[in-house]
């Protein structure tokens, strides 16, 4: 892992480094570290592009049979599809994005409620791999 500065990080993308200083202070590179005053972020850091379209989320039906604030929802959740590893696993994100709270969910971010998403997914997981959960399988049968 070799960390180059955000200014060498944007010219190998051809973005604008204050755009890739940005990212990095909201936590979109995953692999950014300030240091002292600098950002630093890996340089095998693919640039991460998650724009998504309306018209990606949903067909043209499905829009016009929502209103404005279904549309920013939906787009929010396909967007948090799109930032969580278990995104693609629609039955494994759906079930984690329901034990989120409403109220909690509508306050973050796109990213920040994938990421959410993946750590109930990987609690879930550990939980099944605990040493105990085998001893209380027993018990059930």
């Amino acid at each position: 892992m070799t960390m180059i500065t955000i200014a060498e990080y944007a010219a190998m993308h051809g973005r604008a480094e204050v755009s890739v200083r940005q990212m990095a202070s909201r936590g979109g590179l995953r692999t950014a570290r300030k240091k002292g005053r600098n950002w630093m972020v890996d340089s095998e850091e693919p640039y991460p592009d998650r724009r998504r379209r309306m018209r990606e989320a949903l067909t043209r039906e499905g829009r016009e049979s929502l209103d404005a604030q279904q549309r920013r929802h939906e787009l929010k959740i396909a967007q948090a599809k799109q930032y969580s590893r278990v995104g693609e696993y629609h039955d494994t994100f759906e079930a984690n994005l329901e034990r989120i709270p409403a109220g909690l969910a509508d306050q973050l971010t796109p990213e920040q409620l994938g990421w959410v998403v993946d750590l109930l997914a990987d609690a879930y997981t550990d939980g099944q791999r605990h040493p105990d959960y085998e001893w209380l399988q027993a018990d059930d049968e």
